[in-house]
């Protein structure tokens, strides 16, 4: 095998590692909450305290990524995840888990950087979009076999016993780095010259990229998290086939992540993304404005296969933007400012909606409008980042 394609899939074992570990905890809130003095309403709190670190630590560690080897730097990266994760299995109470997902959120979004960071230097710009669909594609595999087996894992043992899964992951994926990956230095030479610390230079077309994510999350994060209330209570979907219809989305979220890395790569990110907006605007208005006219399966696969198809070219776009000795410390604000505004768009949606008879989502159609909204900012931004780049290439 050679080093472009093992570095490929060495930096998709630590994303998929990665994905894991950020994962895990939402569907696991009823299984704590039986073992140790958690509520369920404690979770939002678990969860956004590995968000709100992830955020924090990205861009405090968004100055030195760059100044070492990636391959220390993953592997560093990595034992901090893999020894942040083992360690919640030993926590007895909100606190303990709070600090342990504080902890994992330290490593897990320099995991992501250099991660990506890995890939964009072994592999040449026009292959560069099917390859980061690969290391992407962790997201979908996570949803469509890693979940539901650690949610079996937890009903069969303890909620401890998927985390532990996810740690002996971790050791292989440290096992990978120490043994295939290559020594990754040549973004080194301008770093060393330099001389200390800082943030990752930004132009314009860094900082559109930065409100370009920032906003696209926040768009597709003000749906995700009421989709399983809105189907259930508002449209009547059968609580019975939820886990299936949350494999089949990220079966097809796959498929059309890596179709839309190989287009980027043939078409243009810009082409792509239009596309995959104009779907994720179809659908989210056709579920989540009105009684919808397309079956809600379809909307729920066409809609999260489209928010990764928007999400894969759009990285493909900000990966070539940075120079490569400050392309880890930029990935790792593209990652700070993704969580800000996943965040802040669930967030958003609570304040929004409101709940009615029988649980039902009243205020839907509202939160429907702003994310159409907020999701026709990115492709008209990844036109300017067009312009400019070209502007400066002339």
């Amino acid at each position: 095998m050679d080093q472009e394609r093992k570095t490929l899939w060495i930096a998709a074992l630590i994303q998929f590692v990665n994905m894991m570990d950020y994962m895990i905890v939402m569907p696991l809130g009823p299984d704590i909450a039986r073992e140790i003095p958690v509520s369920t309403a404690d979770m939002g709190i678990i969860c956004g305290s590995y968000t709100l670190s992830v955020a924090f630590f990205g861009v405090l560690s968004a100055g030195f990524l760059d100044r070492f080897d990636r391959r220390h730097a993953a592997l560093t990266a990595v034992c901090g995840l893999v020894l942040a994760t083992a360690s919640a299995t030993l926590a007895t109470g909100l606190g303990g888990l709070v600090a342990t997902r504080v902890l994992a959120g330290m490593f897990g979004g320099p995991c992501a950087a250099i991660s990506l960071a890995m890939v964009t230097d072994a592999v040449p710009p026009e292959r560069r979009g099917g390859a980061l669909a690969v290391v992407m594609g962790a997201f979908s595999i996570s949803s469509i076999a890693a979940v539901p087996i650690g949610l079996e894992l937890a009903r069969i043992g303890s909620w401890r016993y998927p985390f532990l899964g996810i740690a002996l992951l971790g050791v292989l994926a440290i096992v990978s780095l120490g043994l295939f990956a290559p020594s990754m230095t040549e973004h080194m030479g301008e770093s060393r010259s330099a001389g200390g610390f800082g943030l990752p230079r930004l132009g314009m077309d860094h900082c559109l990229a930065l409100v370009m994510m920032g906003s696209s999350m926040f768009a597709v994060f003000l749906i995700i998290p009421n989709i399983s209330t809105y189907f259930q209570l508002n449209r009547g979907f059968p609580r019975e086939w939820l886990g299936a219809l949350y494999c089949v989305g990220g079966a097809v979220s796959l498929l059309m992540m890596q179709a839309g890395g190989r287009l980027s790569d043939r078409r243009g990110s810009v082409q792509v993304n239009t596309g995959a907006t104009a779907l994720l605007v179809l659908f989210t208005a056709d579920g989540f404005l009105h009684e919808n006219l397309t079956p809600l399966p379809l909307i729920f696969v066409m809609f999260m296969g489209a928010a990764c198809m928007r999400n894969v070219s759009a990285t493909v776009a900000a990966s070539d933007l940075a120079d490569p000795d400050r392309r880890a410390g930029f990935m790792s604000l593209l990652a700070s400012v993704q969580h800000v505004g996943s965040g802040l768009g669930s967030v958003a949606s609570s304040v929004i909606l409101d709940t009615g008879d029988d649980g039902i989502l009243v205020g839907m159609p509202a939160v429907a409008l702003l994310s159409v909204a907020f999701a026709l900012v990115q492709p008209m931004i990844l036109l300017r980042i067009r312009a400019v780049h070209m502007g400066r290439e002339h």
